[in-house]
């Protein structure tokens, strides 16, 4: 990709506009769900056990899937996957706005999973095929803080509608928003590039070399698939993506004690209100956001990402002890989970240029499923196992184990940087 085909900065600032627009919403769908808890308690009579299931089922399917979606986007091209998948995310979450009992709503969320899938590998491939080099940090930044953006404004947004309105209300407001987004991504379609070769057209043929043709198409049917399969081996066994297949399953354990109970934790462990906890975790997702913009910029000045990541996963998990080991006040507290969400974000952009400079040429799509699927590990174990940490009165452990994953992730990092540095100078 040349800067030529890459276009002008107005270009690039519209796609990354257009698919960070997506990324929010999927990102947005996937948070409303714990606010709603209550809510679905109380209207459907179901268990709150029952309902933290049914997250971890929706993480196993929407993690499971990014495979599988990175293989269809190299092979059938990123647009209409991502178009496809969208249309299937914002369908089920308004079925569910409907939906009147809690086994249809289970299966809704289910096939939510399955659109949802879709966007980050669909998401890097249109971005790595339609922006400038020069700008592709902060292009991958960017699209990081929309979604992170989302799981910010989702509890926010979802319960103020529950508020005024009612919690479908909310969630029928939030699909019009979503067909709004999928309309522009559509009618702006010519801007958008995709990171996988486009096939030739095929010439035409006389009649007495049809049996030539269907023979020559069968051959190169058959190479075809083949060269799917043996990219997708090539991905899955490349070291590197091996070692950012557990950064991405032990980041989603370490970052959970952060995100999904760092309230029930703060208030079991050290007696904090609820809304000094609450405003603790607000800090931490908005900058986490912000702390992505900031670190697409030093990605784009520094090429040892494998630094500013593992710095940063240090650094979160020496806030993690001094959380778990001591009661901080109210200002102490909530500096101290923004600085962490900072730093959280930093890692972001230095981890998605990581993937791409380990990416073999073609698949790229493949490359992101296969590593994003290594979520599907932490965020179905997660929710059960910090949770049991609570119910057996060890909650200082959601924040001990969460450093402990952040540290096995920065060995991960280093890992995978340290192998693509090894297999590019064997390449020299």
């Amino acid at each position: 990709m040349t800067d030529v085909t890459a276009g002008t900065l107005k270009r690039d600032v519209t796609v990354i506009g257009l698919v960070s627009g997506g990324h929010f919403m999927s990102h947005y769908f996937s948070t409303i769900l714990p606010p709603l808890f209550p809510f679905l308690h109380s209207d459907l009579g179901v268990s709150y056990t029952l309902l933290g299931l049914l997250l971890s089922a929706k993480n196993l399917t929407s993690g499971t899937m990014q495979l599988p979606a990175g293989i269809l986007v190299d092979k059938f091209g990123a647009k209409t996957l991502l178009i496809v998948g969208f249309g299937i995310l914002l369908g089920c979450y308004f079925l569910f706005s409907l939906a009147t009992s809690f086994w249809v709503m289970a299966v809704l969320i289910l096939l939510a999973g399955f659109g949802n899938a879709v966007f980050h590998p669909a998401d890097y491939s249109i971005l790595n095929g339609s922006i400038s080099d020069s700008r592709i940090g902060r292009s991958f930044s960017a699209h990081t803080f929309s979604g992170n953006l989302g799981d910010a404004l989702a509890p926010v947004v979802i319960l103020t509608a529950a508020t005024l309105w009612n919690w479908r209300v909310g969630i029928v407001a939030s699909c019009i928003v979503g067909v709004g987004i999928m309309i522009g991504m559509i009618t702006q379609w010519k801007r958008i590039e995709e990171g996988v070769a486009k096939p030739e057209s095929k010439k035409k043929k006389d009649d007495s070399a049809a049996d030539v043709v269907t023979t020559d198409q069968a051959v190169a049917a058959a190479e075809a698939e083949i060269s799917t399969w043996t990219a997708v081996k090539q991905v899955m066994l490349s070291t590197p993506m091996l070692f950012l297949f557990l950064f991405f399953a032990l980041q989603q354990l370490g970052s959970g004690g952060f995100r999904n109970w760092a309230v029930a934790g703060l208030v079991t462990l050290h007696d904090t209100p609820v809304a000094v906890a609450g405003a603790a975790l607000t800090g931490f997702l908005f900058a986490s956001a912000f702390g992505v913009l900031a670190g697409g910029v030093v990605a784009d000045k520094n090429s040892r990402h494998d630094l500013v990541a593992g710095g940063a996963l240090l650094l979160t998990a020496v806030l993690a002890v001094i959380v778990g080991r001591f009661p901080l006040d109210t200002v102490v507290l909530v500096g101290v989970f923004t600085l962490a969400g900072w730093v959280q974000g930093m890692i972001r952009p230095a981890r998605d240029m990581m993937i791409r400079a380990a990416s073999p040429k073609g698949s790229i799509g493949k490359a992101f499923g296969f590593v994003f699927s290594g979520q599907a590990i932490g965020g179905t174990i997660a929710p059960i196992a910090f949770g049991a940490m609570i119910d057996l009165g060890v909650p200082a452990w959601v924040f001990y184990m969460s450093a402990v994953f952040m540290v096995v992730c920065m060995f991960a990092v280093m890992g995978s940087a340290f192998h693509a540095r090894k297999a590019e100078r064997a390449a020299h």
